[in-house]
């Protein structure tokens, strides 16, 4: 039997449509998890273009300026980060990441007390400067070791944190232990960054002190401790609530 070309497109149209219809019926939470799955499987993603979404091509239109985006970003709905005069959109967090960081917050919170060091959440971003180019980034929690200057208190940044964490998922996995872990590194305040999945028991520490060697910790017991710090927790505290 011979298919004519017309029939093929129409036969993979309606399995379009189909698909189209069947996600319409999923949840938020079911989309972004076949949204994860599809970036994250080599049928989906060979030959694909970088996820992250620009505002506009690059070479198209003259970049912003750090000044310009953090003007844009006063009152915006949707949190964005800045690297290199490009813009990208940042993900709505799913509620297991919320809760890991909701963890985290209440944990720091309660150790560091009244002392100088303070637990600065992903409301307040990251500015640094890396060979020239300027970034602005939102980790998902930092802590700034030491009192805050009065000039400090009034910008909608930090540029010296001394501990930098992210709630990763797969989607922004890559970005976050190699783009993000470079860039980090090379802020001379930071003496760790850590990492934490979402979807598996399993936390990095990079620590300058360890050259950024990565420690990686699995079990429920395992305590997550900062040098820099008096802080610690276990994995199972970590992830309380969603395990």
């Amino acid at each position: 039997m011979i298919i004519s070309l017309a029939e093929l497109q129409a036969d993979g149209q309606a399995y379009i449509s189909a698909l189209q219809q069947a996600i319409r019926k999923l949840t938020r939470f079911q989309r972004e998890e076949l949204a994860e799955w599809m970036l994250n499987s080599s049928d989906f993603t060979d030959g694909v273009a970088e996820f992250r979404s620009v505002y506009g091509p690059p070479g198209t239109r003259r970049l912003p300026t750090v000044e310009e985006f953090l003007l844009m970003e006063q009152g915006s709905p949707v949190r964005h980060e800045y690297v290199g005069g490009e813009i990208f959109e940042m993900r709505a967090p799913m509620p297991r990441h919320e809760v890991i960081v909701g963890n985290l917050l209440d944990h720091f919170r309660t150790q560091l007390g009244v002392g100088p060091s303070k637990v600065i959440s992903s409301h307040l971003g990251l500015r640094l400067q890396v060979d020239g180019c300027d970034l602005f980034y939102r980790p998902d929690i930092m802590i700034a070791c030491g009192p805050f200057t009065a000039e400090a208190l009034d910008l909608p940044y930090l540029t010296e944190p001394c501990v930098i964490v992210e709630v990763f998922s797969p989607v922004t996995e890559d970005i976050d232990r190699r783009e993000k872990l470079m860039n980090y590194r090379r802020i001379p305040s930071v003496e760790e960054y850590v990492l934490i999945a979402q979807r598996s028991l399993e936390v990095m520490v990079f620590r300058r002190s360890d050259n950024w060697n990565p420690t990686v910790l699995t079990s429920p017991d395992d305590v997550v401790e900062s040098r820099s710090v008096e802080l610690s927790m276990t994995l199972e505290e970590i992830y309380e609530g969603i395990r």
